[in-house]
């Protein structure tokens, strides 16, 4: 959902900026690899399970109860191979949110809420992700620093349908003269072009 939100927001607005959505346990998702394929936890990235468990642990530990623990599995209707886990570990042609019908909901086959192995949860299994994605977002946050210092956006004209002149305005310091808010700006597409 938020990926549409992100494209449909820049093709509504076209602000020259970045903007990114990021699943961050996709972007560390090696670290979440059962034993078999070179990882450290039993099973799959999926809900409530044994990655989410340890993360829970590591970083929330005084709001889980592991006597509360369970493990599960959810019921597919159609054989491995079309749609991948949570983290997409095996590349398959499709996510697993990329379509829907394919399994049961939740409260149908999975009603605790738990989806894999929690009672496999350990707080160290949780550090070496943790450490990934803090290292991740810091190298993210440095890159973009890099290429658009403050006050700085992508050339105007290039990733967006507007003007450089039409944007002037709204790119100016905030409260500076001449500036107007971007809650002012046209939207295209929506019969309020400029």
């Amino acid at each position: 959902m938020l990926e549409s939100a992100v494209q449909e927001f820049q093709k509504r607005y076209q602000l020259p900026g970045i903007f990114r959505v990021i699943d961050w346990h996709r972007a560390v998702r090696e670290f979440f690899r059962p034993v078999e394929r070179g990882g450290q936890m039993g099973t799959n990235f999926v809900h409530a399970d044994e990655s989410e468990t340890s993360l829970s642990l590591l970083l929330h530990p005084d709001m889980v109860d592991m006597n509360y623990a369970v493990d599960t599995e959810g019921k597919s209707y159609l054989p491995e191979g079309h749609f991948d886990k949570s983290v997409d570990p095996y590349g398959r042609p499709s996510r697993w949110s990329e379509g829907e019908g394919h399994f049961a909901i939740e409260i149908a086959a999975t009603p605790e809420g738990v989806v894999g192995k929690a009672r496999s949860g350990e707080a160290q299994k949780a550090k070496r992700p943790v450490a990934a994605i803090l290292k991740y977002l810091t190298l993210w946050h440095d890159h973009v620093l890099e290429a658009f210092p403050p006050g700085k956006v992508p050339p105007v004209e290039e990733v967006t349908l507007r003007t450089e002149k039409e944007m002037e305005p709204y790119l100016r310091e905030p409260l500076s003269p001449g500036w107007k808010t971007v809650y002012g700006i046209p939207r295209l597409g929506q019969g309020t072009e400029v």
